[in-house]
């Protein structure tokens, strides 16, 4: 009760600030003055309070997905273990979305403070949303959670599937709440435009639609989607790990070990489309603007993607390494054996495919004739084929493979920080400039989600085959799972500063210009420096919430033996 009575504190303090600051936009003169915030500045103030939100907002909206998931497998299994992750894991978000309306009520009197003027015509463009829209879904998903949450010992047996109906209608309203929320944040990337007309007379004759349905909206809005999967897997994961540190049975530490293999393949399966959605995504505002690809890539962001590249390679590189952690505590998994094709494969993927993809880009005819049959072989001819190795050894080769991969993937056109006329000294060598070409980069993707994809064949057979000792993972696996939820908590924040900064000196791209003396790209020492406190900040604030909202288990001490009625009423 206490948690529901401060969440219902935390909708009534957002509904609030929502309905005073769009009642203070309105007062506002056209030449109110913005507040300098100290220390920070008003441009880093908006972005850490803004990232916080949306860290917060990403995993209530994300988990719930995940939960329900989970929820489902429970009951088709017949499985306790799936129902008490999917509750513990709500438990935990219904805590966090207290959070998540404290960090958006702050947001927007944050927001009101350091730029007044562009907040006044920014809500004027999207009043319904905000005002209307966004409220209205918000307290829907409010009181379906919550409903979701009490009616949990209430609906089950036989009332199960009245649960998993209520849960999914919860999904549903958290997909439209993200949907409607990335009109206005994908607007201020890619306003619609039209060819002839002025970017101010077009916006003003264009329908809350058409702003809303901009060119980047779509693929935002499903980058987000399978991005908050898998972010609340890697969290739900890292909730794992703390729990089964302090975990004082067998049986606790089984289940929690348990419950972090289930919520890291549930998050490994969102992170194998994220490259692609990403991809989708920058392919539309390069085709909405030429100018935002050099820029993100070869100029003055072009040292951010050395950054993602770096984290998204430790990323898979994690994954993989819990994977080979998990094999070890299955009896039996010596025995498991694939195909000496798999291997082959691994090693041939990355230079096949940059070489198919510099003759043929994907989906080319053509390429898929090369890819196709060359990524299935091992699946569908391996069989035939009498000579195998071990599963260990797959796992060796592929985290070699993905090693190289990573190192293709990071390869720069030169060594500086903008590839704007380099010396040829600075430039790689002739020859090997292949290697810093979008063909090299999509090959390296492609081979890290094709070696994930193997270990997880892999690992399945393993399971068939072999006994899984829950509870008797190496210890290095909980710090793994840690990890992964730090580094792809740290890469949220990188590549939302990413698509923020893309807006150059425009609040609003090419319609509201930012005239102050903020309106600059930070050096990434700088963007690292407040992405890590950001972190930080938000993985205490997780910590905290699994600590108060599930508790481990305690033996409680045997009684002694002997009469249990006290000696004076004897």
């Amino acid at each position: 009760m206490k948690t529901h009575s401060s969440s219902l504190l935390a909708l009534t303090l957002l509904a609030l600030l929502c309905g005073l600051g769009v009642s203070d936009v309105f007062a506002q003169e056209a030449g109110a003055s913005s507040v300098d915030f100290p220390y920070t500045g008003n441009r880093t103030a908006v972005w850490i309070v803004a990232q916080l939100h949306i860290l917060f907002a990403a995993f209530i909206l994300g988990a719930p997905i995940f939960v329900v998931i989970s929820e489902w497998l429970g009951y088709r299994k017949q499985d306790p273990r799936y129902d008490r992750l999917a509750k513990e894991v709500t438990k935990v978000t219904v805590i966090l979305f207290s959070m998540t309306a404290v960090t958006g009520g702050l947001f927007i009197f944050v927001l009101l403070a350091a730029y007044p003027q562009f907040t006044t015509s920014f809500i004027n463009q999207f009043y319904v949303v905000f005002a209307i829209l966004y409220p209205a879904l918000f307290i829907a998903e409010t009181i379906l959670m919550y409903a979701y949450l009490y009616t949990w010992d209430i609906w089950k047996g036989e009332k199960k599937g009245r649960h998993i109906a209520l849960g999914v209608l919860l999904n549903l309203v958290c997909l439209l709440i993200l949907f409607v929320i990335n009109g206005p944040t994908s607007f201020m990337n890619t306003p619609p435009k039209a060819e002839g007309v002025s970017p101010q007379d077009f916006i003003a004759a264009a329908t809350l639609w058409d702003k809303i349905a901009n060119q980047s909206w779509f693929p935002l809005s499903l980058h987000r989607i399978d991005g908050n999967v898998a972010f609340g897997g890697f969290i739900a994961g890292m909730i794992a790990a703390y729990m089964y540190m302090a975990a004082k049975t067998k049986e606790e530490r089984a289940y929690y070990d348990w419950m972090g293999f289930v919520a890291i393949w549930i998050a490994v399966g969102g992170s194998l489309l994220q490259p692609f959605t990403g991809l989708l995504l920058a392919y539309e505002m390069c085709d909405y603007d030429f100018s935002f690809c050099p820029y993100m890539m070869a100029d003055q962001l072009s040292m951010f993607f050395e950054m993602q590249g770096i984290m998204i390679g430790l990323l898979f590189l994690g994954i993989n390494y819990y994977s080979w952690l998990s094999v070890k505590r299955i009896e039996g998994a010596d025995n498991v054996r694939m195909s000496i094709l798999t291997p082959i494969v691994l090693i041939a993927l990355l230079p096949v495919t940059m070489w198919v993809m510099n003759s043929w880009w994907i989906p080319d005819p053509m390429s898929l004739a090369f890819l196709l049959p060359l990524t299935l072989s091992p699946f569908l001819l391996g069989r035939f084929i009498p000579v195998t190795v071990s599963a260990r050894t797959v796992i060796k080769i592929g985290f070699i493979v993905m090693l190289i991969s990573d190192a293709v993937w990071l390869t720069p056109a030169g060594f500086v920080a903008t590839g704007t006329d380099m010396p040829d000294e600075m430039k790689l060598p002739e020859g090997w400039d292949y290697l810093s070409s979008m063909p090299a980069k999509l090959s390296a993707i492609l081979t890290l989600v094709f070696v994930t994809i193997v270990n997880f064949v892999l690992y399945n057979r393993a399971i068939k085959q072999g006994t899984i000792l829950w509870g008797k993972i190496d210890f290095a696996a909980q710090f793994v799972l840690i990890f992964l939820a730090f580094t792809s908590t740290w890469i949220m924040g990188l590549m939302g500063a990413v698509r923020s900064l893309l807006k150059k000196y425009f609040h609003t791209y090419s319609l509201v210009s930012d005239l102050s003396a903020e309106s600059f790209t930070p050096t990434l020492s700088y963007s690292a420096g407040w992405i890590t406190a950001i972190t930080v900040f938000f993985i205490a604030v997780v910590t905290v919430a699994a600590l108060i909202a599930i508790r481990p288990s305690v033996v409680p001490a045997k009684e002694p033996e002997g009469n249990p009625v006290p000696v004076p009423v004897k």
